[in-house]
């Protein structure tokens, strides 16, 4: 097995006892699974952390590990895997996401370069909702206001993939309460064609 320190990506730091926990473990699964050690030699990991919030009362814990962006393409063909392996083995939900970063609006560097679109809050929140509840599609977003002034996000979900992710959106709510500081309401419409 590889070193796990060589699959960490983190400036200036090394990684903590649990970040290298997680290194190992992907290095374990690259190890014993033919099938994904292809994708997993490609996968670059900048952090992971325990979660543990409240959401409508009850505690919820999950593993969040972020990967760097360039790992993309190679996460996505093994996410659902990749996934429920690390939840058999850290039994408990696990919370892939791309590692992104936020650009304040008024910011300088040498060359007085535009913010790119992709690096503004809205857009990053907007990705970090896409990473949560992959591979199920989004079919739409509203903003509903509350009387006491708390927005709250609603999604609607593909309802053909209920089933897989039905379990799941507690932890993904509380998760995306936590780093974006959102309330978030999942929804499945009737079918995926409604009015938008």
């Amino acid at each position: 097995m590889s070193d796990p320190l060589a699959k960490f990506h983190k400036k200036d730091k090394k990684p903590d006892e649990f970040e290298y926990h997680v290194a190992q473990t992907i290095g374990e699964i690259e190890a014993s699974s033919p099938d994904l050690k292809g994708e997993l030699k490609d996968i670059i990991i900048t952090g992971a952390s325990e979660f543990e919030g409240k959401h409508h009362g009850a505690i919820r814990q999950a593993v969040i590990i972020f990967f760097h962006y360039r790992s993309k393409n190679a996460l996505k063909k093994i996410h659902t895997r990749l996934q429920s392996e690390l939840t058999k083995r850290f039994r408990k939900p696990v919370v892939l996401l791309l590692q992104r970063t936020i650009i304040p609006k008024y910011f300088k560097t040498k060359g007085q370069q535009k913010r790119p679109y992709s690096r503004t809050l809205t857009k990053v929140h907007e990705a970090i909702l896409d990473d949560l509840v992959y591979p199920t599609s989004i079919l739409g977003k509203r903003i509903r206001m509350k009387s006491d002034g708390k927005r709250v996000f609603k999604v609607l979900l593909d309802p053909n993939s209920r089933e897989e992710i039905q379990e799941k959106l507690d932890v993904i709510s509380a998760v995306y309460s936590k780093l974006t500081n959102k309330e978030v309401v999942f929804e499945f419409p009737q079918n995926r064609d409604f009015p938008v």
